[in-house]
């Protein structure tokens, strides 16, 4: 069984969903989703068919599943660049309509890019930490 590492919680937002390389002790800061509704609008979106998002539990995601992943981020930046538009509005299973912060999802994906580069390299699988 895979061992979390040590993580600075005052670095993460509570109850989010974070991430890491599979036996690595080494934690980046932004590697988490910073809101409820952030993560509930990218992980659909990044979901490369493996193993579904257990937002409880950890989920794996294999180097191979990294690297679709990898292209579905790269796809989503480009498409959010390509709009003008500084907000993005979703809706939400328990909110209703929300507006996100284009520049927030952006930094987010950067940091899952991050990530998922790093697995790939590695040929380590990426874990997603859940509540």
């Amino acid at each position: 069984m895979y061992v979390r590492p040590p993580v600075n919680l005052s670095l993460c937002v509570e109850n989010m969903i974070d991430w890491n390389i599979k036996y690595s002790q080494e934690k980046r800061p932004n590697w988490y989703f910073p809101s409820f509704e952030v993560q509930e609008y990218l992980l659909p979106i990044i979901y490369v068919g493996g193993e579904p998002f257990d937002e409880y539990g950890d989920t794996l995601i294999s180097p191979a599943e990294c690297q679709r992943m990898k292209n579905s981020i790269k796809f989503i930046q480009e498409s959010l660049l390509l709009s003008p538009k500084s907000k993005i509005r979703y809706e939400t299973m328990q909110k209703g309509l929300v507006v996100l912060d284009k520049l927030l999802v952006l930094k987010t994906l950067e940091a899952l890019g991050e990530a998922t580069d790093m697995a790939v390299l590695e040929q380590k699988s990426l874990v997603f930490f859940g509540d």
